[in-house]
């Protein structure tokens, strides 16, 4: 995944590694910085946060032993599989999962996810679409679309055996949905899903305030739906905060309902 030195000017960044690094860490750290435009530093065992104020840095990506880490203000964002675990052996053991069931999901759907963050509703997809599916993520963030890319190609997970192949088959792209819908042709993919990213957090939920601080602000425009109705062969779905304002707004059905969110669908004609 290519970043260009723009990219770089929405947070300056710059790589290093971890404290002790091995020769490979090194190598991965240099690549990177070639890869993306954001500067190589050699951690030579300072403190992040010394090494972010002498490279006048907001954050810094750190390259650690089998894993990447954005840190910021001291506080460190890895991908991670998150509930998608759960989620998977929940559906494996018969109790379904409300997303895949909003998508209306079969094995060989192809599935574009216009807002992927770090992937955990991208993998659930790809688990349910099978090896004959398709999922791409679309994440207009750069350094969260690099994490994702990285994560999912990289994350060493065993249990359960299905999520590491599920993981492996997402299409991570740092693109912003706008501008990715109007380039695709008619009935491309079987549904396109939105999952904004909410103005407000559950009370004393903080995992997602760096994701938050990342991520593109704002939903789906009237004319971006518009765009995912033609490319969607069969429905777009979006998932929004009870009671689903913003469902009611852009004149979705609401057809799920969880504990603190709903799902909308627009079916194609």
């Amino acid at each position: 995944m290519s970043h260009s030195a723009t990219d770089a000017q929405l947070l300056a960044v710059a790589i290093t590694t971890a404290t002790r690094p091995r020769d490979a860490e090194c190598e991965l750290a240099r690549r990177l910085a070639a890869e993306t435009s954001y500067d190589y530093v050699p951690r030579d065992r300072r403190p992040l946060a010394e090494i972010a104020m002498a490279a006048q840095c907001e954050g810094l990506l750190v390259v650690e032993r089998c894993d990447l880490a954005l840190w910021i203000d001291g506080e460190s964002l890895r991908h991670h599989p998150n509930m998608a675990k759960l989620r998977i052996l929940a559906i494996e053991q018969g109790r379904g999962d409300v997303l895949v069931d909003a998508l209306q999901l079969k094995p060989g759907d192809r599935v574009l996810d216009c807002t992927c963050g770090l992937g955990s509703d991208a993998i659930v997809t790809a688990y349910a679409v099978g090896t004959g599916g398709r999922v791409r993520g679309l994440e207009a963030a750069p350094l969260l679309a690099l994490l994702a890319s990285r994560g999912m190609a990289a994350w060493n997970v065993t249990e359960p055996p299905s999520l590491a192949p599920a993981m492996r088959r997402i299409e991570v792209a740092y693109a912003d949905y706008a501008d990715f819908l109007r380039g695709e042709v008619d009935d491309s993919w079987d549904v396109v899903y939105f999952d904004p990213m909410f103005t407000t957090t559950v009370a004393g939920a903080r995992g997602l305030d760096l994701v938050r601080r990342l991520a593109r602000a704002g939903g789906p425009t009237s004319a971006d739906l518009d765009q995912a109705l033609r490319v969607a062969r069969r429905r777009v779905v979006m998932k929004d905060r009870l009671p689903g304002p913003e469902l009611d707004r852009l004149g979705f059905t609401t057809i799920q309902r969880g504990r603190r969110v709903c799902y909308g669908a627009l079916d194609a004609l």
